[in-house]
Order: structure tokens, then C-alpha cells, then sequence
């Protein structure tokens, strides 16, 4: 193949045999295609894998049965399969399904990792600052207002009754329910508004191998027609909690960059 191509697609058994090839033990959000199987279905979708692969000239295997690997397709599965950080974006627009992309990034070269009916489209980006980009225009950041009332904390299974409530007994049920859970009443009115006709939420997680663990940050964004919501997930004694926050685009743009700063070799551009 052209080894300017930027784009390639694989089925889950390509990218694992891919990966194998480069040595790597494990690709995030890829699920273990042969979970389960016997030992000869594997054998037969290895070598599935292998004949395909080669047809579409992604590898070349020599006459002493060792392979060669196209250069292009080395370096998107490689910096997937060993990327120094990788973030998980999460986009879900009211009343649809979610979106679901993986970006993982070297000091040389990004890649978005897409699924695919058949399997993963993995397409290279030129730079951190191509990934941040693109992740704003996935959760439509453009110049939406705060919305209305200010911060609070709640436990996470008071942000998910609320929701429920409002679906079961209707907004009332559910300001009430945030009001008991300690929001102000300026803010459990805004944020049920939000609740009630939500317009997109997302989610991105940074995360980063170091020696001995991961490096783990994230953040939440709920947007309705009123405006829009920063949400931090932590932990208290044992127990999970929301902060909402009331930010504008710009705002949640550059806790977004925050965010990937965390992990990232180096810190994205200024603004």
C-alpha cells in the first residue's frame, strides 16, 4: 500500500495480529476478539487474518515465512498498540446513541481510533493539537453559555435518581430530590431544566502507563437548552460524588485542556 495513506480499517483479529507483530500485550479499547474460542478457531482466524492482511498488502510475507510489515500500517497500529497517553471520548446526543472514539498519541504521531461495523478505522492526526480539536467539534463546543445558578456536590446516585425521577414522576419530583441532596435551589431549578431537555453529554478520560500504574483524569459535560455543565467525578470515603459546575464553552475548552495536559508528553499550544 501507499505509505502516505493516513487511514487504515482492520477487523479486531487484524489489530491483534497486527499488534502481536510489534510485540505489544494489549491495545486499549479493543476487546479480546478470541475471548472464549478454541484453540483451532483460533488457528483458522490467525491465519484468516494473515491471508487477508497480505492480499491487501499490509504485510508481506517472505519466502522464509517471516513478515514484513507496511510501513504506514506499522506506524498507526504502533502508536496505538504503544501510545505515551491515550484519551476515551464519549459523546451521547439526546435521544440517540453514543459515539464512542479512542485517540491515542507518541511525540510523533496521533491516531483516531474509530469503530467500524467489521471492526476499527484507525486514521493518523497531525498532532495533540489536531486531537484536541477534533474532541471540541465531537462534543460541539462553540459558544454556548453557562448554565443558569452555581456549583454543587451531590452523591452520584442522587444525579442518577433525578434522572429517573424526572422520566417517572416528572421535574418537580426531581428538583426536589436535588434540593434534599444539598444544590441550592437556583441550582437544582437550572440543573433540572437541564435533566429535563438535555441537548448532548460527553465524557473524556486521559489516561497514561507509567512504571508501576496508570495515570487516570477525566471530565463530564452536560449540555442543554439552557447551557452547559462542567461535571468532576471523586471519591468520599468510599463513595462517588458529582460537582456540577455552570461553564461556558470557552471554559469547558480549557478544562478540556487541562485535562489532556495531564497526560500528554507535552503541554498542548497555547490558546
Amino acid at each position: 500500500m501507499d505509505n502516505d495513506v493516513p487511514t487504515i480499517t482492520c477487523s479486531a483479529q487484524e489489530m491483534v495480529f497486527l499488534a502481536g507483530l510489534l510485540g505489544a500485550d494489549m491495545l486499549l479499547g479493543l476487546e479480546d476478539p478470541f475471548w472464549g474460542w478454541l484453540a483451532e478457531e483460533i488457528e483458522a482466524a490467525w491465519q484468516q487474518a494473515r491471508e487477508a492482511l497480505a492480499a491487501r498488502r499490509f504485510i508481506e510475507v517472505q519466502p522464509d515465512g517471516s513478515i514484513v510489515m507496511d510501513v504506514a500500517v506499522a506506524t498507526l497500529v504502533g502508536t496505538c498498540a504503544f501510545p505515551e497517553a491515550s484519551f476515551l471520548l464519549t459523546v451521547t446526543p439526546a435521544g440517540g446513541a453514543p459515539t464512542v472514539r479512542y485517540f491515542h498519541l507518541t511525540r510523533h504521531l496521533a491516531v483516531e481510533q474509530a469503530p467500524e461495523p467489521e471492526g476499527y478505522r484507525l486514521t493518523a492526526l497531525e498532532d495533540p493539537a489536531s486531537v484536541f480539536e477534533r474532541v471540541t467539534a465531537m462534543l460541539g463546543l462553540d459558544d454556548q453559555p453557562a448554565a443558569p445558578g452555581g456549583s454543587g456536590r451531590l452523591r452520584g446516585t442522587e444525579l442518577t435518581q433525578a434522572r429517573t425521577l424526572i422520566e417517572d414522576s416528572g421535574p418537580e419530583a426531581a428538583q426536589a430530590a436535588l434540593e434534599r441532596a444539598g444544590l441550592g435551589s437556583e441550582t437544582a431549578v437550572a440543573l433540572t431544566e437541564t435533566l429535563a431537555r438535555p441537548t448532548r453529554n460527553g465524557a473524556l478520560v486521559a489516561l497514561a502507563r507509567r512504571e508501576v500504574t496508570w495515570e487516570v483524569a477525566g471530565m463530564g459535560l452536560l449540555e442543554g437548552e439552557n447551557g452547559l455543565w462542567r461535571l468532576r467525578a471523586f471519591t468520599r470515603r468510599g463513595e462517588d460524588w458529582v460537582e456540577v459546575i455552570p461553564c461556558t464553552a470557552g471554559e469547558a475548552r480549557e478544562a478540556l485542556r487541562r485535562v489532556m495536559d495531564r497526560v500528554l508528553p507535552e503541554p498542548l499550544p497555547a490558546a
